[in-house]
């Protein structure tokens, strides 16, 4: 394995208007193709293809996953001409539940999705309301490497991170709609989390504001040592491209072998 490209887009989205999001999302890929042309990967952050702070119309903008519905669509089409893998939030149906779900979709299609775990219900968050739980930890094999994937909150339950990185996590992601109240707490786990995980880590936040709620963004990326190796200003709207040297983790966890000496 050698290293992979990763590029963390943040902008403002428009709530519930999932056409004028996936051409945000295809701004950012440009963008960041400027930068770098051989990107493996492109992360968005929560609910970005559909708007954070939607309530009770998060189900008009629901899709089944894997399935075709718009945003899906979109992702796919766009995943295929910039020959890019995508990962963003996005509202899923099941049945006559609704899921705050991050999927994963490449070149090819559909890859994987996973179901946020830790649902905040306190202070402005009133997701118990809307969604249901995720039960499931699920890390996905892609050509560059094993991709973890998290939402937001689920980053504050160690057991989510370890269970990705025992799981083969080289990289975990976390997507995010941290508002500026909440963010300096994510900037001091996100460290301690890519320690004890041995892991590539990286946080995707949304920026701009969304009825009540302000983001702040500060994407961030950091190596296993909890050293920060990329971030974006905060409430700037952009693009971060980073190369992250996956063929290093060995000698990171060889240095400390937290993940070896943890119990499963």
């Amino acid at each position: 394995m050698g290293s992979m490209h990763l590029a963390m887009g943040q902008a403002p989205v428009v709530l519930g208007d999932i056409d004028k999001n996936l051409k945000i999302m295809e701004g950012l890929i440009h963008e960041a193709q400027r930068d770098e042309q051989n990107i493996d990967l492109i992360a968005f952050p929560e609910l970005f293809i559909t708007g954070y702070n939607l309530r009770d119309n998060y189900n008009d903008v629901a899709e089944k996953i894997p399935g075709n519905g718009k945003a899906q669509t979109g992702m796919c089409k766009l995943a295929k001409e910039y020959n890019i893998h995508i990962t963003t939030g996005i509202v899923e149906k099941a049945g006559k539940s609704l899921f705050n779900s991050a999927i994963l979709i490449g070149p090819e299609g559909y890859i994987g999705h996973y179901r946020k775990q830790f649902l905040p219900n306190f202070g402005p968050f009133e997701e118990k309301i809307f969604f249901g739980e995720g039960d499931k930890t699920p890390v996905f094999e892609t050509p560059f490497g094993k991709i973890g994937i998290q939402i937001c909150y689920d980053i504050f339950f160690p057991d989510t991170s370890m269970g990705l990185a025992h799981n083969g996590a080289d990289l975990i992601l976390n997507l995010s709609a941290s508002p500026t109240t909440s963010r300096p707490l994510f900037h001091r786990v996100l460290p301690a989390r890519a320690i004890e995980t041995t892991c590539f880590y990286a946080y995707v936040n949304n920026v701009g504001t969304q009825g009540s709620l302000t983001f702040a963004g500060e994407s961030t990326i950091v190596d296993p040592r909890g050293k920060i190796i990329a971030e974006i200003p905060a409430f700037e709207e952009g693009v971060i491209v980073c190369e992250i040297p996956i063929e290093e983790l060995d000698s990171f966890r060889d240095a400390r072998p937290i993940l070896r000496d943890s119990k499963k």
